[in-house]
């Protein structure tokens, strides 16, 4: 005769108490992100890839994986993510893959991986990647072996071809067609890539002063309306319309806009000057330009902001400052940890900013009041993206 074992459960005072309910079966599924909400950013990290964040409730959304060093773009209706990436076949070494990653905006799933013939490698450079007006193009900043840009088809998911740019750098896109560069003299490189037939390549006289002041990499450009904003480090701001002819603007100074003395480019000569790794930002519907500022001398470009200076953009006045040193009471080697590398601006009726501190985490702003929405402890990353921005 067979024996059945089992349990038997006791209630408090004794009393035989019916068992639990059964565990109920895991469930297998899989995740989608969910639509761009208007404060959406992405940060780039150097090796746990591009990781997607709502600012409103402060979590992470999703996750694209990406190679050491990579750019990102999104598409114009978020459908995308692109990626340029460079891998070796055994992490360090062998076979070196050059690709433009197409991943899904919905699934995260990777759709296409395109061959390139060659990429910059480096991180937190906004202008190694970019997207044409309609979002058909590519651009993908080459230094493998030479200065070039590689522009990618991106209704064929094929690569369309190589502009030689010997000299310049950078990629600045303006209509369907056409990219504009920054050169070592300080000139602009203006690059028209028809359908058919070689791309044609113009250069301006020089506008800017490369060895004395230069541009800052992470300037911006806007694919809409072909117009770009390129700041100095001495805090020179040059407006341009980008075209086959491009137009280019006498600059204004952000400190003369304070009622300051611009600076010069004196060593010992403290004065408050734009830095970080990603200093400019630009809510292009309001014309609000929003710059990290610190007190420092000449070449003290990469140090980060402790002030973020509102300025308008077609006037040229400045609006109000904002403090973004959280730890008024900071000595110099706190002021190292806690400024600010990099700024964006959501491009919405009602603007936040998203701040990466010097020493990790996203402080997010809002941008008309300065006042601090929320603080992303955990974020990482060098620089922040606001998609289609």
């Amino acid at each position: 005769m067979g024996t059945t074992l089992g349990v038997v459960f006791f209630a408090p005072g004794g009393a035989i108490a019916a068992p639990p309910p059964p565990l109920q079966p895991e469930v297998s599924d899989v995740a989608t992100l969910p639509p761009a909400g208007p404060h959406r950013f992405v940060t780039m990290t150097w090796r746990q890839g591009a990781i997607i964040y709502d600012a409103d409730s402060g979590k992470i959304e999703g996750q694209v994986p990406t190679a050491p060093g990579s750019a990102l773009r999104t598409a114009k209706d978020n459908s995308q993510f692109y990626v340029a990436e460079t891998l070796w076949t055994h992490g360090n070494r062998g076979t070196r893959q050059d690709l433009l990653s197409v991943y899904d905006g919905k699934t995260l799933n990777l759709v296409k991986e395109i061959e390139l013939p060659g990429r910059l490698i480096v991180s937190s450079k906004l202008q190694d990647l970019e997207l044409s007006a309609s979002g058909k193009r590519a651009y993908v900043y080459n230094m493998h072996p030479a200065s070039s840009v590689v522009w990618v088809d991106l209704s064929k998911l094929a690569v369309g071809g190589t502009v030689e740019t010997p000299g310049c750098a950078l990629i600045f896109p303006w209509g369907e067609d056409g990219f504009s560069s920054l050169c070592a003299d300080g000139s602009m490189a203006t690059v028209s890539i028809a359908a058919e037939g070689p791309a044609k390549i113009t250069h301006s006289k020089p506008f800017f002063d490369a060895i004395n002041d230069p541009i800052f990499d992470n300037s911006l450009a806007d694919r809409a309306t072909n117009k770009a904003l390129f700041l100095s480090y001495t805090g020179l701001i040059y407006s341009a319309t980008l075209g086959a002819t491009p137009v280019i603007e006498k600059p204004w100074s952000i400190q003369s806009a304070a009622g300051q003395r611009p600076p010069g480019t004196g060593i010992e000569e403290l004065a408050w000057r734009p830095g970080g790794v990603q200093p400019i930002a630009w809510h292009k519907d309001s014309g609000r330009l929003f710059v990290l500022m610190h007190p420092g001398n000449y070449w003290s470009h990469r140090d980060g902001g402790t002030e973020v200076w509102v300025l308008n953009r077609e006037t040229h006045a400045l609006i109000t400052r904002f403090p973004v040193l959280f730890k008024p009471e900071s000595t110099a080697a706190d002021v190292r940890t806690t400024a600010v590398r990099s700024i964006t601006v959501s491009q919405h009726d009602h603007p936040q900013l998203f701040l990466m501190n010097s020493s990790g985490g996203v402080t997010v702003m809002d941008a008309d009041t300065g006042e601090v929405l929320r603080k992303i402890d955990d974020a990482e990353g060098n620089s922040t993206i606001v998609p289609d921005a």
